[in-house]
């Protein structure tokens, strides 16, 4: 009994026993790591737990923004839509359809609390109900933003409409305004159809994203962009609609960073001093709708969002302390089986490790843990082995590429070297530039010297060298569409240089694509073409001149001409009677008088058109509008040429709309009318139909004169506004060619078009579109 007391002592102590020593150690260190794992994996399950809870409530406030974004969405573009039907456009459509309409479309979605159509001084013309019909909302925020793009206003409580719409819940009503500008079918500003969306639908999304979560204690939060609420939990005492106190913004970092537009989610203490878990998220719009920046929380408090991670994170301890004893004992029971293999394991590793390579570790027979382990130790030892070798022969390979590519890398910078040496000794200036950034990679020396500053202060500011771009050629150098400038095109501008001298510039720029096909670098070529466009003026001012001394000669030739028949008419005449004065009959004496009296009306019509013309060049010729009644004015113009020519031929004169105010210069009206009407009559046979139509509407009066004359040739109509010019086909018929010169310059004043048709044989129809408002700039007039 003694000697076993002692047996066991020595077996038990661990100073003199291996196997105790190696029990006590796996028992040990099997309890410790069995502790440190259940902490482990406790922390980390609840740390999952955690993040999995906090990104499911991120989901949630994303998916309220994404909701509430379709929806105004699916509001923004219905409005768009019905803003293009012809029955919203026609200004003469009937407001009962209009309303009919625009009812349909309420019926389509409840939440619309009310739709109207206003024209656009801002009244109301057809509504939903009746409602506000009549009423004046130029001054409403919608009105004024919807008469320009679409409109999007934030929630906001009714006004004229508060006490006229039931409030279901005896609650202010609160609306978010939706609106689309609406044109006419000419393409005119018609009004503006705007509607109120009712922000209970917001509660409806709520409440149907929240219904699953009711029994985990998850609140909702809409706040507008500034962080102030728009809708929150019942009884919530921030809610500033409860006191009716100004909302004021949220003092929480979940809002600032949602403001920032991330979608995440963080720890926070709230205004009640509680903690919560906050979700959160930032609207940002969806297609074409551009979004009013909502933000969206959702926030659970931290005992209830955490509390199964803690409940987890126990139960793990709890069982590993208890697997740590387990194997504590397992391994004090298995140390004298593992002792004996793994001591001659140890040894041999141990002279593995000394450098004998060649000896292998020795495999224990059998199919438990230890023989295991020596045959995996074994067969470790022979992959090792291997992997030296192959590791051996790929740092060779290794090697070899960094040399390759220390090559290629000098190579290089060797074509970089070249590259540099031909930008930088050019006289033109080249550029590369990143698009998506608008970032200055590089620019040549060459743009110190033509712009007169330094490439670094291009470098600072990619878009200082539009400031020395003469103003009026920004616009086409620098568009405001910057992708039309992805592809290659050819710009010249004038550039201003710090002295003060103009230069002329040609800029050419090519587009480079990555492997993906999309354009990532921009390349550009500027070249100073002053020299050239210097010749090209000054050959461009002697064609004007050798223009303007054929001009003068044709001017001085014809008028000669036409000074000269009608005066020597007159000198025949008075002649005649002075000759002839007691021989000659009454009758023969009053066709001389007649002559006499034609030739001087012909010499005073030549020196009015020549008047009228050099006033229209020295820009003498005024534009002097007043209010006219056209109809009245057009019956009395066709008496008054049948009067002073005495041709009797008929003029029909037809008008349409609404002529009888507008603002136009009577004068220079006149001058086209009269010129234009005389021509048709003189170019026209005996019999031949004249007709003056007059098309008015609320922005142009359109002058159409129509004749059944000889017609202007196809080769002539292109000269017909060119002084003393006249047709090939107009034979002896009179005329002196300045008639039309006359109509084109008050046709200008006016800020007008005119337009010719003819064809010849069949007749001619000059057409005069003049608008009823034009106020000339000063340079016009």
């Amino acid at each position: 009994m003694l000697r076993f007391s002692r047996d066991l002592t020595a077996n038990l102590n661990p100073h003199r026993s291996l196997k105790a020593r190696f029990g006590l150690a796996i028992g040990v260190i099997a309890f410790l790591l069995s502790i440190l794992a259940s902490l482990i994996v406790g922390y980390t399950a609840s740390e999952q737990i955690k993040v999995n809870v906090g990104q499911s409530l991120a989901e949630l406030a994303y998916q309220m923004t994404d909701k509430l974004d379709r929806g105004m969405f699916e509001r923004y573009r219905d409005l768009q839509i019905v803003s293009t039907l012809n029955i919203i456009r026609n200004p003469n459509s009937n407001l009962l359809e209009q309303r009919t309409l625009l009812e349909k479309l309420q019926s389509t979605y409840p939440k619309y609390a009310w739709i109207g159509l206003t024209d656009n001084q801002g009244i109301v013309q057809a509504s939903t109900g009746k409602l506000l019909e009549g009423v004046s909302v130029a001054q409403r925020p919608w009105f004024i933003g919807g008469q320009q793009a679409p409109y999007v206003g934030d929630v906001h409580e009714a006004l004229k409409l508060a006490k006229l719409l039931p409030s279901p819940s005896n609650e202010p009503l609160r609306f978010v305004d939706v609106a689309a500008p609406v044109v006419d079918l000419q393409g005119n500003p018609r009004g503006v159809l705007g509607a109120h969306l009712s922000w209970t639908w917001s509660q409806e999304v709520q409440k149907s994203l929240l219904r699953s979560l009711q029994s985990r204690n998850t609140e909702m939060f809409v706040l507008r962009e500034d962080g102030s609420e728009l809708l929150g939990p019942p009884g919530f005492n921030a809610q500033p609609q409860a006191d009716n106190l100004p909302a004021e913004p949220l003092p929480l970092m979940s809002v600032k960073e949602a403001q920032r537009g991330l979608n995440s989610y963080r720890i926070e203490t709230w205004l009640d001093g509680h903690t919560y878990l906050t979700g959160f998220a930032r609207s940002s719009g969806y297609r074409d709708y551009p979004g009013l920046g909502w933000l969206v929380l959702v926030r659970q408090r931290t005992d209830v969002a955490f509390a199964p991670a803690r409940q987890l994170q126990h139960q793990i301890f709890a069982w590993n302390v208890t697997l740590g004893v387990l194997f504590a004992i397992l391994g004090w029971v298995i140390a004298e089986h593992i002792t004996k293999p793994m001591l001659a394991i140890a040894a041999a590793a141990d002279r593995i490790r000394q450098g004998n390579t060649r000896l292998n570790i020795p495999v224990v027979q059998g199919r438990d843990e230890v023989a295991n382990l020596s045959k995996s130790l074994n067969k470790l030892v022979s992959t090792l082995t291997l992997q030296e070798n192959d590791l051996k022969i790929s740092n060779q390979q290794l090697q070899m590429k960094i040399c390759e590519l220390q090559e290629a890398e000098e190579s290089v910078r060797s074509s970089e070297e070249k590259f540099r040496q031909l930008a930088e000794n050019i006289q033109e200036v080249f550029w590369i530039s990143d698009p998506d950034v608008n970032e200055i990679i590089y620019i040549s020396p060459a743009y110190e010297q033509i712009w007169g500053k330094t490439c670094e202060s291009l470098y600072a500011n990619p878009n200082s060298w539009l400031d020395a771009v003469y103003p009026e050629d920004r616009k086409h150098v620098f568009p405001k569409d910057r992708k039309t400038t992805y592809g290659t095109y050819n710009v010249e501008f004038r550039l201003v240089q710090p002295n003060g001298s103009v230069r002329w510039l040609w800029t050419r720029t090519f587009p480079v694509h990555n492997p993906k096909g999309e354009v990532y670098r921009i390349v550009g070529l500027t070249q100073d073409i002053t020299e050239r466009k210097q010749a090209q003026e000054t050959r461009q001012e002697l064609a004007q001149e050798k223009e303007l001394s054929e001009l003068k000669s044709r001017f001085i030739a014809h008028t000669s001409h036409e000074f000269r028949t009608p005066l020597t008419a007159i000198k025949m005449s008075a002649t005649m009677l002075e000759k002839f004065d007691r021989k000659a009959s009454v009758e023969q004496k009053n066709r001389y008088f007649d002559q006499i009296q034609t030739g001087v009306k012909r010499l005073t019509q030549l020196l009015d058109n020549i008047l009228i013309i050099s006033k229209a060049e020295a820009g003498k010729l005024e534009f002097n509008p007043t209010v006219l009644n056209l109809v009245d004015f057009c019956h009395s113009l066709i008496e008054e040429l049948h009067l002073g020519t005495g041709d009797q031929r008929q003029i029909t004169f037809i008008s349409q709309g609404y002529c009888n105010q507008t603002c136009l210069d009577e004068t220079l009206l006149r001058y086209i009318l009269t010129n234009l009407l005389s021509n048709a009559i003189k170019y026209s046979p005996q019999g031949g139909n004249i007709q003056l139509d007059l098309i008015c509407d609320e922005e142009t009066a359109i002058f159409r004169v129509q004749d059944c004359g000889i017609g202007i040739p196809v080769a002539d109509q292109a000269n017909l506004f060119t002084s003393f010019y006249r047709c090939s086909n107009t034979g002896k018929l009179p005329g002196t060619g300045l008639g039309l010169v006359i109509v084109k310059d008050a046709v200008d004043l006016h800020g007008g078009q005119i337009t010719v048709e003819s064809e010849v044989g069949v007749g001619t129809t000059f057409t005069v579109t003049l608008p009823l408002n034009y106020t000339p700039t000063t340079e016009t007039s």
